[in-house]
């Protein structure tokens, strides 16, 4: 039997912004690659499963035993929405639908603290973080921080939520401060800010990938169109920063800054993961309408492979050796093939209007 897969897909939808219908459901049956017959991996089959209307959600995540999948809604006023899934797929409906204080809400991640959903509201410039109840689903915001309070005139834009691997803290990219702020979360789920990565005026960080380790995190700069890479060492404590940070602080500084892509004219990065143990990064670009493949075995990051999807790719993710790619203005998902360092097309494009972003069940 080939391998088959379930994928949840968000995107601007008919009842908000876009073409969509919000969240949609998709079983993918891929082939594994046969080496002997030369055969790469590839999609044979996708079956469209079920569909929930929202309006507008711009990122989806599934719980961990994926029964849940948790939606924000790019709305004013920002909502974050659990989907009760079947376990095959057939039928999916809201379970919970809670507002939030700010607007604009982009992505969502779960939090060190248990039972938190953290927030990011690209439009009101706040974080905020979300409790969840012994049912996994959102009660109630416990917490807000508001960038504004650190933007000397300037217009927050927090674009992304993720955790720092081997590390207790969280980290937020705000494209409109060209700052990475970093937090830590008690156990009550509160956020407080420990930190930050300042990058150039002008950058625009929007998403970040860090390693296994978190000694590296890798930026994507939507308005400059680099992909940046920050380093993390190790301090001595100092009287400044003594117990309360673990007798050990760290100094971010911004070892390199490359472009996205090598194709001419302006360049808007979005997404950016790690692949390959950690040896190549894959980059989203709009713009030139690509992804690019960057090895991360020389001093600095280095483009060794750019292909073409469709148009204004925001969002990709992988399943096995494939790449599947949200071409959000083509109305599709790419599905490339990453072998090494070389990246090909793995089928035909998947009809997805207005699709923003993909996860696979767990």
């Amino acid at each position: 039997m080939s391998p088959t897969a379930l994928i949840a897909t968000g995107g601007y939808s008919r009842s908000g912004t876009g073409r969509g219908r919000g969240i949609e459901l998709l079983r993918i049956t891929t082939a594994d690659a046969d080496s002997e017959a030369g055969a790469a991996q590839h999609v044979q089959d996708v079956e469209h499963l079920a569909t929930v209307d929202l309006p507008d959600p711009s990122f989806v995540l599934w719980s961990a035993e994926g029964t849940l999948l948790y939606a924000v809604l790019e709305t004013s006023p920002t909502r974050v929405v659990a989907v009760r899934v079947a376990a095959d797929g057939r039928s999916a409906e809201v379970a919970a639908d809670l507002p939030l204080e700010g607007s604009g809400g982009c992505h969502l991640a779960f939090g060190r603290s248990p039972s938190t959903l953290v927030v990011a509201d690209y439009g009101s410039g706040t974080v905020e973080t979300v409790r969840l109840d012994a049912d996994r689903l959102p009660t109630e915001v416990i917490d807000v921080d508001d960038h504004h309070d650190r933007a000397d005139g300037q217009d927050p834009h927090p674009h992304q939520v993720r955790t720092l691997p081997g590390t207790e803290k969280l980290a937020v990219p705000d494209l409109g401060l060209d700052r990475v702020f970093l937090y830590r979360q008690d156990l009550e789920g509160q956020m407080g800010l420990c930190g930050e990565i300042p990058l150039s005026r002008g950058s625009g960080p929007r998403h970040i990938a860090p390693d296994h380790e978190s000694e590296l995190l890798h930026i994507s700069c939507e308005l400059s169109g680099m992909v940046a890479t920050a380093a993390r060492q190790p301090l001595e404590s100092t009287r400044s920063a003594p117990a309360a940070l673990g007798g050990t602080v760290h100094r971010w500084s911004v070892r390199s800054m490359i472009p996205a892509s090598t194709r001419p004219g302006e360049n808007f990065p979005s997404h950016i993961e790690l692949a390959g143990e950690d040896a190549l990064l894959l980059v989203a670009n709009r713009g030139p309408d690509t992804l690019s493949v960057l090895s991360l075995t020389m001093m600095r990051p280095e483009i060794v492979a750019e292909i073409e999807v469709g148009a204004h790719p925001r969002h990709f993710t992988r399943l096995g050796d494939l790449v599947l790619v949200a071409a959000q203005e083509a109305d599709r998902i790419d599905v490339l093939q990453l072998q090494g360092e070389e990246l090909s097309v793995a089928g035909e494009p998947i009809p997805a209007p207005s699709v923003a972003c993909l996860a696979v069940r767990p």
